[in-house]
């Protein structure tokens, strides 16, 4: 359908046209994308059409931008065909021929191309997925992507009543796509290591059923003991070290307490269907494990669990993109309990006990911004500035240094549904929020401006508000709390250490909703 007639249904674009840096955005993706599509992209930007259908356009914006709707939205119908295969059919990309989506409704609604009809991007149908509680229902539509939208805007038997008549279309304010900005993909497959091994290497042959990368580091080096504190498993290597041994223990130890009733990571566990699988396991009790997001397991990512198996990271890279900033010290994961610091790049094979390095690694202090970063990205820009002693002068209270550092590095941010309170606006939106407590006198808490009071900090998508307990003088050790009128959840760490736990699932009252099939939390900044 050509733009003009497309307009006449939902309405004109917006005055200005929104570049797309196409070559770009189908390298990364590996497809090319259908024409109408583009020219929709190009002159619509991402829009609402019909106050329904978000139609996803690559952009940068305060929800992660484009590629992480599709990463998210991709992992998450891979999560739920896993749970019901034969109620799910489909490959989901990047796995090959996978549907891939292009537009959400306000009811449930998600609407993906299907590339397997077609090497030609358009004759792709869509296939629309429709979730309203427990009923998930798939169905064809067999029309190029803007017909799909004029038809919903219009109306139709099958894509239900007419929307309403908008015109234009609700454009969001979200700035182009900077293509250096895009999640990273060179890691997957990764490069393998180069190690030295302390003693004769138990090499493993034709290894199979797992990412190359992995599978050419134990075939070159076998099993072992890396840096003396991480064991790699390999089929067939000795006890302790056999993968398919190793991982029915752990797997069977972690099914079983999720059985019981207690929390373990959200995710399936092999050999359930999609489950994740064990490759390595850290002196601590942390385990390491691949997320199974495709067939190709060249692309599965690392998703560690800490030693309660509660605790979780996804990581944006496999087994050797991990390993390589590992070794290094690149990497301040929250869910180790080893900090970032350089390791030796030695394998020690089994049987073979690590010897005390020359140089032990001295594990350094945990600094929880960089850990943050592991979770939800490096900041983009940095060097954002406030007028803190106008600020606090303000508040008459001296305020946390993880809160500025936060802001120092990210500006104006918000993290999977927490948004946390700017600090010029901490006054106003701290005096709204009180006016809103309704708690009986017996349990009421004293509020700021009262000495020792709470002081709100942040709101999240589940209404909830979070407040620093201002009791301790020193504000580098206020402690965290939310739910106040009710429940009365406490956090002893900062407003950084609350949010990360919450990221990693070891909050037993959870903030927000996350878990290994999503690519990161959503983003605002």
């Amino acid at each position: 359908m050509d733009l003009a007639a497309l307009a006449a249904v939902i309405g004109p674009p917006p005055p200005a046209a929104f570049p797309v840096d196409w070559p770009g955005v189908e390298q990364w993706l590996g497809l090319r994308l259908p024409d109408d599509y583009k020219e929709f992209a190009e002159r619509y930007g991402p829009v609402l059409v019909g106050e329904w259908i978000w139609v996803v356009v690559p952009h940068d914006s305060y929800r992660g931008g484009a590629f992480r709707q599709y990463d998210q939205r991709q992992g998450l119908q891979r999560a739920i065909r896993a749970g019901d295969p034969p109620a799910h059919p489909y490959a989901f990309h990047p796995e090959p021929g996978g549907l891939l989506v292009w537009g959400e409704s306000r009811g449930g609604e998600y609407h993906f191309w299907d590339t397997s009809v077609s090497a030609d991007p358009n004759d792709w149908p869509t296939r629309i997925f429709t979730q309203h509680g427990p009923n998930e229902t798939w169905r064809l539509v067999d029309a190029p992507m803007t017909e799909v939208l004029a038809a919903r805007v219009s109306g139709s038997p099958d894509l239900g009543e007419a929307l309403p008549a908008v015109s234009p279309p609700y454009a969001w304010d979200f700035a182009p796509l900077v293509l250096k900005d895009a999640p990273e993909r060179a890691s997957f497959p990764g490069t393998p290591l180069a190690l030295e091994v302390a003693g004769q290497a138990a090499r493993v042959e034709a290894v199979t059923g797992m990412p190359e990368d992995y599978a050419a580091l134990v075939g070159e080096y076998g099993g072992g003991r890396l840096a003396g504190v991480l064991r790699l498993l390999a089929p067939g290597a000795p006890k302790g070290f056999d993968l398919d041994a190793e991982e029915a223990v752990v797997s069977e130890r972690l099914r079983s307490r999720r059985a019981a009733g207690e929390r373990v990571v959200p995710s399936p566990i092999a050999p359930e269907p999609g489950g994740l699988r064990l490759w390595g396991v850290f002196d601590g009790g942390e385990t390491c494990w691949w997320l199974p997001v495709s067939g190709e397991s060249d692309e599965w990512p690392v998703v560690l669990l800490d030693a309660d198996g509660l605790g979780w990271q996804r990581l944006p890279y496999g087994a050797s993109g991990f390993l390589d900033r590992w070794l290094d010290g690149r990497l301040d994961l929250p869910v180790l309990s080893l900090s970032a610091v350089p390791r030796p790049r030695v394998l020690f094979p089994p049987g073979v006990d690590p010897a005390p390095p020359a140089t032990p690694a001295e594990e350094g202090p945990r600094d929880a911004l960089a850990q943050l970063a592991t979770i939800i990205g490096e900041p983009r820009t940095g060097g954002h500035t406030y007028d803190w002693p106008r600020i606090e002068q303000s508040l008459g209270v001296r305020l946390p240094s993880d809160y500025k550092r936060l802001f120092a590095a990210y500006g104006t941010i918000g993290i999977n549904g927490i948004m946390i309170g700017q600090p010029e606006d901490l006054q106003p939106q701290h005096e709204e929020q009180v006016e809103y407590l309704d708690w009986d006198e017996d349990e009421a808490m004293p509020v700021h401006p009262a000495p020792g009071g709470l002081l709100w900090c942040a709101n999240t998508e589940g209404r909830d508000c979070i407040w620093w307990d201002t009791g301790d003088p020193d504000p580098d050790r206020w402690t965290m709390v939310w739910d106040v009128e009710f429940d009365r959840h406490t956090f002893p760490g900062t407003l950084t250490e609350l949010v990360i736990a919450d990221l990693t699932s070891r909050l037993a009252a959870s903030l927000t909703g996350l878990n290994p099939s999503a690519d990161g939390p959503m983003m605002w900044f």
